[in-house]
């Protein structure tokens, strides 16, 4: 009998580790993901003003800058697009998963979009800024 109870308290003491050390990388990734949060979303808010500078930028311009700046405008929209559903994403994690690996698993993949996300947007910004500087 005193062999079982040492087992069942083993075992019972590696699944509150492991589980410590899953919260602790969920807590960690949290973190991560409210920075990536953080510096992206006023970039993301700035997109309107942008776009319409660009597509103001664009009127007198020649058809073949029109159509690129139509593809920068929707660069700009899928940046902005893609910035709601990650949140979205994210909070579902966030809020609804309650299955810790599942949760893990899922935040480690927002990490990962949140840093292509961040570089879609910067590079979709900087490239909408260009034409509209030189087409004033």
């Amino acid at each position: 009998m005193k062999f079982s109870n040492l087992i069942f308290a083993l075992l019972l003491g590696f699944t509150m580790a492991c589980g410590n050390k899953i919260d602790g990388e969920i807590e960690k990734l949290n973190t991560v993901l409210m920075k990536g949060h953080d510096e992206v979303m006023p970039r993301t808010m700035a997109i309107a003003d942008i776009k319409k500078d660009l597509m103001a930028a664009s009127e007198k311009a020649s058809e073949a800058d029109k159509t690129v700046a139509l593809k920068l405008s929707t660069a700009l929209q899928k940046a902005e697009d893609d910035m709601y559903e990650w949140m979205k994403n994210f909070g579902v994690a966030m809020n609804d998963v309650k299955d810790k690996n599942e949760k893990l698993k899922l935040y480690t993949e927002l990490e990962v979009e949140v840093k292509k996300l961040t570089t879609d947007t910067e590079t979709a910004i900087a490239a909408a800024k260009k034409f509209t500087e030189e087409h004033k």
